[in-house]
């Protein structure tokens, strides 16, 4: 049985993961990115992703990631598995070590006003709720989540990338964001999760929540999996 860990966002800097992994001596696992890890920026090459595979495989890691907003949404239509480096489709469904997982991407990038369109920030990169295809898991890993946890909509950083917005006549991102946090609480009601995970807020958080353990990991936090019945008391 393969352990498996949960890798917060990273932003490209698949060295400092590989370090990590090195230090740790973490070998012939599973890894779970919660997203955001430049897939489609500019320094991505044709080859990124075979060489990736190339360095997981040499630890025996099986890298598994879900779009976060800083993705191309483009990477992750199910073209890009390789064996020991997957871009997973929104709503992939996995059954692991007894448990069933459910992994969905997206989210809104609140500094989109100074990307560049198609190679820094995509229209598409939102989180989607599908409800035919949100169905019950032990686990539910997401990049962005709900209103109880992480910071709030209207916090100083939020608050200046609208006003930002605003000098463009664009006044929706505190709406869009509100929405995207209910999409997430309405996800969380169908999938009726025991364990989420998600990152995207650059911060590391813990609660429970009617009974779901919930967690923010934070840029290149790496966490072992346990199921809740591993849990110390």
């Amino acid at each position: 049985m393969k352990p498996t860990y949960i890798l917060g966002d990273h932003h490209g800097d698949y060295g400092a993961v590989l370090s990590i992994l090195r230090e740790r001596n973490i070998r012939d696992a599973t890894i779970i990115h919660v997203g955001d890890g430049g897939e489609g920026f500019p320094d991505w090459r044709p080859t990124t992703a075979g060489d990736l595979n190339r360095h997981f495989a040499a630890l025996g890691i099986e890298y598994l990631s879900i779009r976060g907003n800083h993705s191309d949404p483009e990477f992750f239509n199910g073209k890009v598995m390789f064996p020991n480096f997957k871009l997973l489709p929104d709503y992939t469904a996995l059954h692991m070590n007894g448990q069933s997982w459910l992994l969905v991407g997206g989210a809104i990038s609140i500094d989109r006003i100074d990307r560049v369109l198609e190679r820094t920030w995509w229209p598409g990169e939102a989180f989607q709720l599908r409800e035919d295809l949100a169905k019950h898991a032990d686990v539910l890993v997401t990049h962005s989540g709900p209103s109880w946890i992480g910071p709030g909509c209207r916090n100083d950083l939020v608050r200046a990338c609208c006003h930002a917005e605003a000098q463009f006549g664009c006044d929706t991102l505190i709406a869009e964001l509100e929405a995207e946090r209910k999409a997430h609480e309405k996800l969380f009601r169908l999938v009726q999760p025991k364990t989420w995970y998600l990152g995207h807020f650059h911060e590391r958080a813990e609660m429970t929540y009617l009974g779901c353990r919930t967690r923010i990991l934070d840029c290149n936090e790496l966490i072992l999996h346990r199921a809740p019945d591993q849990l110390p008391n």
